[in-house]
C-alpha cells in the first residue's frame, strides 16, 4: 500500500538501480533521484573478506553512497546493498539459469541470511550507517520444483537467486526479519532517519 507523498526539504539521491528498492522508496511517498553507482563489488568483497556479512553489507552500502555523493555535491545520498549468506559463503546474484539453479540447491531446506547494509553520505562524509538481518528457511525442493521457480521469477538479478516480492515468498517455511531487510531496504529505518536529519517531513 502505497504512502502519500512527502515533503522533500533537502536534495537526495538513492545510489541504486534496484527497481525493487525504487518501488519501495516510491511507494512511501518519496520522489527524489536514482542514479546508480559503478563501485566493484567484488573487489570490496575481496577487501574486506572475513569480515561479518551484515558489516560487508553496510561497507558496500558505504562505498556505493561516498561514490555517488563524491559527484553529487550537496545531495544526501543513500546507499544501500545486501549480502546472502549461507554457513560463510556468500551467494551472489546468479545473472543466469544455470547460477540460480546451483544457488536455489544450496539453500533446499536450509535456514539462510539476508544482510541489508544502508548508509547516509553528504558532500563525500559518512553521516549514517546501519544493517539489518533476516534468516529464512527455505522449503525442501525437488530439482523440478527449482526449475519451474527458476521459469516462473527469472530471478536473475536477485540476492539469494529469489524474487522475495514475486513468487519467492512461497519457498519459505520460517521467516525471521522483515520483508523489506529481504528485499534489501529496511526503508522504516531510514524514514526514521530522514525525518531526524530533516530530509522529509
Amino acid at each position: 500500500m502505497s504512502s502519500a507523498p512527502k515533503r522533500l526539504l533537502k536534495p537526495l539521491i538513492f545510489a541504486t538501480a534496484s527497481s525493487i528498492r525504487r518501488e519501495i522508496v516510491e511507494a512511501h511517498g518519496i520522489n527524489c533521484e536514482f542514479v546508480k553507482s559503478d563501485v566493484d563489488e567484488e573487489l570490496i568483497k575481496l577487501n574486506f573478506k572475513g569480515i561479518e556479512f551484515n558489516n560487508l553489507a553496510m561497507q558496500l552500502a558505504t562505498e556505493k553512497a561516498l561514490t555517488v555523493s563524491d559527484i553529487k555535491e550537496n545531495y544526501y545520498v543513500v546507499g544501500v546493498d545486501q549480502v546472502c549468506a549461507l554457513d560463510g559463503e556468500v551467494l551472489n546474484k546468479p545473472e543466469n539459469s544455470d547460477n540460480a539453479f546451483q544457488s536455489l540447491k544450496k539453500l533446499s531446506g536450509r535456514s539462510h541470511f539476508q544482510n541489508c547494509g544502508m548508509a547516509i553520505c553528504f558532500n563525500g562524509k559518512i553521516l549514517w550507517q546501519s544493517f539489518s538481518v533476516a534468516e529464512l528457511t527455505m522449503k525442501s525442493l525437488s530439482d523440478q520444483e527449482i526449475h519451474d521457480y527458476i521459469k516462473l521469477d527469472e530471478p536473475f538479478s536477485c540476492s539469494g537467486s529469489y524474487k522475495f516480492e514475486s513468487y519467492g515468498k512461497e519457498l519459505f517455511t520460517n521467516i525471521l526479519g522483515t520483508e523489506y531487510t529481504i528485499q534489501g531496504l529496511d526503508i522504516d529505518k531510514l524514514m526514521d532517519v530522514f525525518i531526524e536529519e530533516g530530509i522529509i517531513e
